[in-house]
């Protein structure tokens, strides 16, 4: 999955006194010396993750172009962000006001990863001269475990009002065993067919939420990534009436994060 942008945390000079009734409560503040990922989603608004698994959004008082590569510098009083006054950012030569920390879950959070892959890519692609390509186009795509996951790793999925759950390996995951998969039209055979795939619309391993990724359920057995019959037991009678040799459909994967309430029972969570 691809590395996360780098950045810095820089400690303002301040008189302890002059600076603890800047803070908000230290519930709506970000640690600053905790963060492990911080990402431009976009002009106005920051991603940071927690070492604790805690995510924020950080709003900004203007536009924050930065530019491509460049690293993200945290300009805080006494480590914590909160939105107070005197706190800012600095994404290459543009130096910005943060107006807001607000925390957000897991669906927000990689909504805000995904936009900033896709900022990160186009700022790096408008640097770039005219080049020639030839062969395959994966280089350029990726993914962080905050709204990807790797269908190399996959272990098993079920289906249910909201989507789909999948198991994933956690040590290759990003510390994550399951992940919400959003679909944004309902795939009612879905359950009952013989055997499923996901296919990412870029041609890698990842599945994002990506243009073109989707999941396929399919009849004849091709493609095969998981067996249905092996966990959920459906008559033959059922399979044959709603799911006929060679039949196959696909259905859009609009959204993926990490389902929240992992138990630890190494059961799927409801």
């Amino acid at each position: 999955m691809r590395p996360i942008r780098p950045f810095i945390v820089l400690m303002l000079a301040m008189p302890v006194a002059l600076a603890q009734p800047q803070h908000a409560p230290a519930a709506t503040c970000l640690d600053a010396r905790q963060v492990a990922e911080l990402q431009q989603a976009s002009p106005r608004q920051l991603a940071a993750l927690d070492r604790r698994g805690q995510r924020f959004r950080i709003d900004l008082g203007e536009d924050c172009p930065g530019s491509a590569g460049a690293k993200a510098q945290l300009l805080v009083r006494g480590g914590r962000v909160c939105g107070s006054a005197g706190e800012a950012v600095r994404i290459g030569a543009a130096t910005c006001p943060i107006i807001g920390v607000s925390q957000v879950d897991a669906r927000d959070y990689a909504g805000l990863a995904r936009a900033a892959a896709v900022l990160a890519n186009d700022a790096v692609a408008t640097t770039l001269g005219t080049v020639e390509v030839r062969g395959e186009r994966r280089r350029g795509f990726g993914g962080s475990s905050s709204y990807c996951f790797d269908t190399r790793y996959l272990r098993s999925w079920s289906e249910d009002g909201k989507g789909m759950l999948v198991e994933v390996a956690p040590k290759r995951s990003g510390g994550h065993r399951y992940y919400r998969v959003e679909l944004p039209q309902s795939c009612p055979d879905l359950d009952s067919a013989p055997a499923i795939s996901f296919r990412s619309g870029v041609g890698i391993s990842l599945i994002c939420g990506n243009p073109g990724d989707r999941v396929v359920a399919d009849g004849s057995g091709d493609g095969v990534s998981f067996d249905v019959a092996d966990r959920f037991p459906i008559s033959d009678d059922v399979r044959q009436s709603r799911f006929r040799p060679g039949m196959r459909f696909q259905c859009t994967v609009s959204a993926v994060y990490p389902h929240e309430s992992d138990d630890g029972n190494g059961q799927a969570p409801r």
